[in-house]
């Protein structure tokens, strides 16, 4: 076996050289979420956040000089070269329109080279996607009066050889220049230089077989090669029977495609819930190595298909898709706060799902759990979540390797047992409040603090979603004193109703209560209509309910 592997920049990659992509390999499906990850990461380097950006490996086999070019066929590294071919064309598209000739002409060498015979040969060659070299072509012999009358979208559709194929390249076209339009001509020059500058680890081997042996060595050498890239070299390598490697590509494509640039905390969540990876972590070994000592090349096939599977189900937590209505609901309140700690056990839960060894409703109940103990453990008391860690991918690994209704119970009881004391969870219940009256309690956090708690106890009381155009009720006037803005003198209510509220008084407010939809503010009628309220004693009650009823703690274990 013989290879070459270098660290080099993409305006080594594309100069002098041509790279062939038979009309057998996979389509280009990048999308826009694959091109703002790529635009982001260069603007980084452009506003000097970042010294550079590095795209990992681009896997070429060597197939010799053609008209004294060398050329190359495409094995690992199809999409980037793709997505950086047509983000450069649409900087010429550019360059080009607003007239700065010498710098659009200087940068073609990237595009078109030159054979021995003085004839013009596309750098990237997409044997399928007969758009892009047009898109090229067409920025070479237009001139530049023609260039500047077109809009984005009239050349690109200028350039359309088939809609039906070339969707994904002219809509990258689109969206990378009609980034670019925005910006000034020294920041356009900028971008080309922080693209061209992108590094990658360059591997020429001499046979498709070789490559996937590469990977191995370049990591024993301590290249930096992301997890992701060896773990697919790993299974192209192990897959049996040969024959499903293509179908392997395509598979492992999709994966890279639906989770972007959270494919590396995919596999480590991944590797936590399925192998127990934390305890190999303490030892400082990596996913990829995790994963592959797992299954020492044996069964990779299957390995190859319950990754896909669990990246169904890690999308749904970062997108919402092909969710149920309470899922939805919880991965969205999870994505919007940040929370991925959960997301091993999440991967579990939703397995034991599908395997139907656990109900839709018992599910549901689990996944409601984990929503109100993280309001109640992190948005009232202010824990910190990091401490949630090694009893969540304890249990994420003994659920999915060794699921019983005594290990589920365990787990919650192990969750439960995280809480803070009744009097020490009341202390922090107290310092929740909203009120334009009185800065302590006046941003925006405080008033989604009080909304999510609100909420909670709302949903409890009424079993059942809040799904009405709702605002924060203060009971009685929070002008009045400090203690009103706190959680105890609040409930949520319509917005119409909350409008016919203000500067009433309590006794005056209790048929509009009376009106409401909503449970809590009928329940507040009921209890204290006609008697005393005292908004500190209601805090208290309102803590007790949610410590007691709603995380189910018995107060024989406060």
């Amino acid at each position: 076996m013989s290879f070459e592997a270098k660290e080099k920049s993409v305006d080594k990659l594309l100069n002098d050289a041509i790279y062939c992509i038979p009309r057998n390999q996979r389509r280009y499906v990048w999308n826009t979420q694959n091109w703002a990850d790529i635009y982001d990461d260069v603007e980084l380097v452009v506003d000097g956040i970042s010294q550079s950006h590095f795209i990992g490996s681009i896997v070429l086999k060597d197939e010799g000089k053609d008209e004294g070019l060398q050329k190359y066929t495409i094995i690992d590294g199809q999409q980037r070269i793709l997505t950086l071919t047509i983000f450069l064309a649409s900087i010429m598209f550019m360059l080009k329109k607003r007239g700065m000739l010498d710098d659009f002409n200087g940068t073609l060498k990237y595009l078109i080279a030159k054979d021995i015979k003085a004839k013009d040969r596309e750098i990237v060659y997409p044997e399928y996607h007969l758009s892009l070299p047009k898109i090229v072509n067409k920025l070479k012999d237009c001139s530049q009066k023609d260039l500047s009358s077109y809009s984005i979208t009239a050349f690109a559709n200028l350039c359309t050889v088939s809609q039906a194929k070339d969707k994904s390249i002219i809509n990258a076209f689109k969206f990378f220049a009609g980034k670019l339009q925005n910006l000034d001509d020294e920041k356009l020059l900028a971008t080309r230089d922080a693209l061209i500058g992108i590094g990658y680890v360059n591997i020429i081997s001499s046979t498709d077989e070789d490559s996937y042996t590469i990977f191995e060595i370049l990591n024993a050498r301590g290249l930096d090669l992301e997890d992701h890239e060896l773990l697919k070299n790993y299974i192209m390598r192990y897959l049996q029977p040969k024959e499903r490697r293509d179908d392997a590509k395509r598979i492992w494509e999709e994966i890279e495609n639906n989770l972007g640039s959270s494919i590396d905390d995919f596999l480590r969540h991944y590797a936590l819930h399925k192998y127990n990876y934390n305890n190999d972590k303490k030892q400082s070994i990596s996913v990829y190595k995790s994963l592959q000592n797992a299954t020492r090349g044996r069964n990779v096939d299957k390995l190859l298909d319950d990754i896909k599977l669990k990246s169904d189900y890690y999308t749904a937590f970062i997108n919402q898709t092909n969710c149920l209505p309470k899922e939805k609901e919880v991965f969205m309140f999870f994505k919007t706060k940040r929370v991925v700690v959960f997301r091993p056990l999440l991967l579990s839960l939703r397995h034991l799902l599908s395997l139907e060894i656990i109900s839709e409703n018992r599910y549901l109940e689990i996944l409601n759990f984990i929503y109100n103990f993280y309001i109640c453990y992190k948005i009232i008391g202010q824990e910190n979540s990091n401490m949630l860690s090694d009893t969540v991918y304890k249990y994420a690994y003994v659920l999915e390797t060794n699921f019983s209704d005594d290990n589920l119970e365990e787990f919650l009881k192990n969750m439960r047992s995280k809480l803070p004391t009744l009097e020490a969870f009341t202390n922090s219940f107290k310092n929740i409040g909203y009120s334009h009256c009185w800065p302590i309690y006046s941003d925006s956090k405080c008033k989604d603090r009080c909304q999510l708690v609100l909420n909670l106890i709302e949903k409890y009381i009424s079993n059942r979603d809040v799904n009405l155009e709702v605002t924060i009720e203060h009971i009685l006037p929070d002008s009045n004193g400090i203690e009103n803005a706190q959680i105890g003198n609040l409930f949520l209510l319509e917005e119409n109703l909350n409008r016919r509220c203000k500067n009433k008084s309590l006794e005056d407010k209790y048929n509009i209560y009376n009106e409401s939809a909503l449970m809590c503010p009928k329940g507040f009628v009921q209890r204290y209509k006609g008697k005393t309220f005292n908004p500190v004693s209601r805090t208290e009650f309102l803590s007790k309910l949610i410590y007691n009823n709603i995380l189910g703690i018995p107060d024989e274990q406060n």
